[in-house]
């Protein structure tokens, strides 16, 4: 890989992206950080082949995660597609926005309505990618070919497509459909209803919410070849919104997740071992510091753990720097 030139932070319109109109092969090598003979010969390199597949053991999903040269080409790539400007209903894959920042809109509304795209990352197949690459940023064919072989994953169950574990599968996925969710913000914002956008989860708030809007809603997602599930209502009622419980203007945890923080307590107040100790505080302090963007009262009780497992907590962090660095040091030979 050679030296990465697109550090920066700066937002632009699609058409100022240096891949806008992009037709040189070796320059968007240049742009991806990697050798020529990598991007003109695709077949000879298996960069695009470089994915671990594997089952995720909490939610039984298979997920494809990009290695190796591909892994940061992604990110390299994700570097350059972030600084395009996105619109303000877009809460995921934006720095200051989040599954809270997405709840946090609609926390005023008593009529909420909810859907999500089903199998949303498998869905997104070769030619969407494709023909975003193509048409959006209007690049050359051969050059928006390699960018879809590279931003996509072949399974045996769902084609090319994708990948659900790639940091730049959230943004893209946006970017691709762009033109489908601006027409439901657009809709929505003729019934003086506010829409959101976390990944595939749409939020829509307002006085005029109705079955009727969700109806036409569905039909959009349908019209662009997706399918579409969780379609839910609320009025005057608790409303779970990307996570969090929404309820009289107020955010909170939902009883799930408390629950977690409860039993995770008790049972490091029980651990024996110094290491399941040591895994059982990790894991609790990472729950408290979400919990407590939601709720301040679960800030306390970190700052309590952290305290009282002084020692053990330094060990965490040191074993976690040395594993930072370990990486670091690999990813640069």
């Amino acid at each position: 890989m050679t030296k990465n030139p697109t550090r920066g932070s700066k937002k632009y319109d699609l058409e100022s992206s240096p891949l806008y109109r992009l037709s040189n092969k070796r320059k968007l090598a240049d742009l991806l950080g990697v050798e020529p003979s990598k991007i003109l010969g695709l077949k000879k390199s298996a960069i695009c082949s470089q994915y671990k597949i594997f089952k995720d053991k909490q939610t039984s999903r298979f997920i494809t995660e990009p290695h190796s040269d591909l892994l940061l080409v992604h990110r390299r790539l994700l570097d350059l597609l972030t600084r395009i400007q996105c619109p303000p209903y877009l809460h995921s894959a934006r720095k200051k926005h989040s599954y809270k920042t997405n709840a946090e809109a609609h926390q005023h509304s008593s009529a909420v309505l909810k859907i999500d795209i089903r199998k949303f990352f498998p869905s997104v197949k070769f030619h969407y990618v494709y023909d975003f690459f193509k048409n959006e940023m209007s690049c050359a064919p051969d050059i928006s070919t390699i960018l879809a072989k590279l931003c996509t994953v072949t399974t045996l169950k769902f084609g090319i497509h994708l990948p659900t574990g790639s940091c730049i599968s959230p943004l893209l996925s946006f970017l691709v459909n762009k033109v489908m969710f601006d027409e439901i913000d657009a809709l929505c914002r003729a019934h003086d209803c506010k829409f959101t956008l976390y990944v595939d989860d749409m939020t829509i708030s307002g006085d005029k919410a109705s079955r009727a809007l969700l109806t036409s809603i569905a039909m959009i997602i349908h019209r662009f070849g997706y399918g579409y599930h969780k379609i839910k209502t609320y009025h005057q009622v608790p409303t779970v919104i990307t996570g969090l419980v929404v309820y009289k203007g107020m955010l909170r945890l939902p009883h799930r997740r408390a629950k977690l923080v409860r039993v995770a307590s008790q049972a490091l107040a029980q651990a024996v071992s110094g290491s399941m100790r040591k895994k059982l505080l990790g894991s609790l302090i990472g729950r408290l510091s979400e919990a407590e963007q939601i709720n301040p009262l679960y800030k306390v009780r970190k700052e309590v753990l952290l305290t009282r497992y002084k020692s053990e907590w330094q060990t965490i962090m040191d074993e976690r720097v040395e594993k930072s660095l370990k990486v670091r040091g690999t990813k640069s030979k």
